[in-house]
């Protein structure tokens, strides 16, 4: 329920068939001896910290803190978690050592040959089919020490060392835009000055993070435009941001466009950034004057604040990006893009975020680009069952993604509507910055195994998407691309091996005998993306343009169902908002409100401008009504489809007032 009465009159003026195709995006998941997306060549670059060759997990090999090699005998934990590592991996490294697979009686090294001229050690490590860990030991190495260690996937050669995985890139290159959320590890991120960054030549990225420069070198190899989308940490110095802009700047395409976005879910208190911002919202207005003004309406609130501080470090990142950029390529539609992100379920934090933005600093879309949420389909109070049927999750996955589609409307049951609705009013786009099934949760966990394995996953995934985009909004980001477990944590990857891959033939990648082979190939939820990609989705939220009599209760947030015939006991400036359909990106419409009751002053106002203020007849009573005088309006929308919404506010003081419904028709007068 909304804290406030809110009735929003959104012109949505969508083209009838909308795109020939979709755009999609997709999160790239982090880097981890345990992820099975292994994106790097050398799996060097995802292995745990040294550690030492009786217990290569422990952490305890000395290393050199300038170069990163490690100065001793160590150990190397590499892969920790595949479904099939079976295969030939080369080893290469400069200088002497012997070499041993760990904890694995079935697999064995051959071709281990030192050359003493050029100080080469190389082997070969063959794997044998099933094994799903790769632990390795260097012991009697020669000083100081091993350098320039590799370790190559299948396949490989030295002269790929440094490069990402043909079939990640393969995989990645079906999305519009890629979210680097986790890859940066965002989350908990205490980087404050560039130099804590990760340097291009450390050689384990995976105990700290990877560098940015990996962004645009994975970008840049696609076949095709593909924006990106990051995430800046949540204490970043202003010369650490405008570090990334530089390097984004310097090394990305000039065709790709670059989303970005400050820290990830700081509204959420299970992440310790959420924690950094409210004391930082607090110490800043209680210690050093409110210089954001995030107390500017005196609600004496430390968790509006942190709210509010929110919007104003994506404002502040835009700005820093702009002397980078230059002012013309940051903004809304531009290279540039600044995202706000705010919480799915509860549009109040997004609403309570721009209305800041425009009371302090004015209009939203002269600097944020759009609104992301992260709108999961998920298992609710079910998910806590310890009896669920592959069927029953399967169900309850369908009705969870009802409960958003757009034909849930916009009142306080449908959150995607009112986000939808409210980010209009400010002229911003709405992104999804996560997305898809939310399995987590450890009981019933066979059931949601087999069911994110059914051939009924792909049907359900399609109607997801399908349903988010029938909302006019853009790109919903899945998480996550690549390959991961499914475990009580979640069955977030669109694979499980990126062997299911079907963009290239990967069938002679593992055997008939291999657990590959027994995943589905495609996955169902990959299978969706690529049918859903090739799909053209109906525009399909709003009230159509011309429509007369349109109950005034069906605001933005109303109760459902709602208990009156018509809206009463309107107190002053309250606000309402409404959604209509528009099929053309400029186009001229007349709003005639029916009132009753005494004679009142109200405001009409349309994408936070074009306000009018009219004063409406009197009647008799609070059951007649009357026509106001008819009022125009000029919508001139960037995108097609798109969402244009119109504001009613009551600006005058009288309580004896109603407002029955209202007519929206096209203007004869252009």
């Amino acid at each position: 329920m909304l804290f406030f009465r809110l009735i929003t009159i959104l012109a949505l003026f969508s083209i009838r068939n909308v795109q020939t195709t979709v755009r999609l995006g997709a999160n790239l998941g982090g880097l981890a001896d345990y992820d099975r997306k292994m994106p790097y060549v050398n799996l060097i670059r995802q292995a745990r910290v040294w550690g030492s060759p009786n217990a290569p997990w422990d952490g305890n090999a000395t290393f050199d803190p300038i170069t990163g090699w490690p100065t001793s005998d160590f150990g190397m934990v590499l892969v920790a978690a595949a479904v099939d590592l079976g295969g030939q991996y080369l080893f290469y490294a400069k200088g002497n050592a012997h070499i041993s697979i760990d904890l694995d009686s079935q697999s064995y090294i051959t071709n281990q040959t030192y050359d003493a001229s050029t100080n080469i050690l190389t082997a070969v490590l063959n794997i044998a089919e099933g094994k799903d860990e790769l632990m390795i030991s260097c012991r009697n190495t020669t000083g100081p020490g091993l350098r320039d260690i590799a370790v190559l996937q299948p396949n490989y050669t030295l002269t790929s060392k440094t490069n990402i995985t043909n079939l990640l890139l393969t995989h990645l290159s079906r999305f519009s835009i890629i979210r680097f959320m986790d890859w940066t590890r965002t989350n908990g991120n205490p980087e404050v000055n560039w130099n804590d960054t990760t340097p291009v030549d450390w050689p384990q990225y995976a105990p700290r993070r990877n560098p940015w420069q990996t962004i645009p070198y994975i970008v840049n190899q696609l076949n095709k435009p593909t924006d990106i989308w990051i995430n800046i940490p949540i204490s970043a110095t202003d010369d650490y941001i405008v570090n990334v802009a530089r390097v984004m700047l310097s090394d990305l395409n000039p065709q790709n466009n670059i989303y970005v976005e400050y820290s990830n879910e700081v509204w959420n208190y299970g992440f310790p950034q959420a924690h950094t911002n409210v004391a930082a919202a607090n110490d800043s207005v209680l210690n050093h004057g409110d210089p954001y003004r995030l107390n500017y309406d005196n609600c004496s609130n430390v968790w509006y604040w942190a709210i509010r501080r929110t919007a104003y470090q994506i404002k502040h990142i835009a700005e820093l990006f702009k002397t980078v950029f230059g002012e013309e390529n940051v903004g809304p539609w531009k290279r540039v893009r600044p995202i706000l992100s705010e919480q799915a379920g509860w549009p109040f934090v997004m609403m309570l975020a721009v209305d800041y933005l425009n009371a302090v600093f004015g209009p939203p879309s002269t600097y944020l680009h759009g609104v992301a949420i992260a709108p999961y389909f998920n298992l609710g109070e079910v998910s806590k069952w310890t009896n669920l049927t592959t069927d029953q999750v399967l169900d309850t996955f369908n009705q969870s993604i009802y409960d958003m589609s757009p034909e849930r409307g916009w009142s306080e049951k449908s959150a995607n509507g009112i986000h939808a609705v409210y980010a209009a009013w400010y002229k911003l786009a709405v992104y999804g910055y996560e997305g898809g099934p939310d399995t987590a949760g450890g009981n019933s966990l066979e059931a949601k195994i087999n069911a994110t394995r059914h051939p009924r996953m792909t049907d359900i995934c399609l109607t997801y998407l399908n349903a988010w985009h029938r909302f006019g909004f853009q790109e919903l980001n899945w998480f996550t691309a690549g390959a991961g477990s499914i475990g009580q944590y979640g069955s977030w990857s669109l694979l499980e091996d990126m062997r299911q891959e079907t963009l290239i033939d990967t069938t002679t990648m593992f055997n008939v005998t291999s657990p590959v082979a027994q995943l589905p190939r495609p996955s169902p939820k990959l299978k969706a993306v690529d049918e859903f990609r090739q799909s053209s989705v109906e525009f399909n939220f709003g009230i159509p343009i011309p429509t007369l009599n349109i109950n005034a209760t069906n605001f933005m947030g109303h109760k459902d169902p709602y208990p009156y015939s018509d809206l009463k006991i309107i107190a002053a400036n309250d606000t309402f908002y409404y959604p209509l359909k528009i099929v053309e990106s400029c186009v001229q419409i007349n709003v005639t409100i029916y009132v009753g009751g005494q004679s009142n002053l109200l405001q009409v106002g349309i994408n936070n401008e074009q306000f009018i203020e009219i004063q409406t007849p009197q009647t008799a009573n609070m059951t007649t009504f009357e026509p106001t005088s008819v009022m125009q309006f000029t919508i001139n929308q960037t995108i097609v489809p798109s969402i244009a919404t119109l504001r009613l506010k009551n600006t005058g003081k009288s309580y004896v007032y109603a407002i029955r419904s209202f007519d929206v028709v096209l203007s004869t007068n252009k």
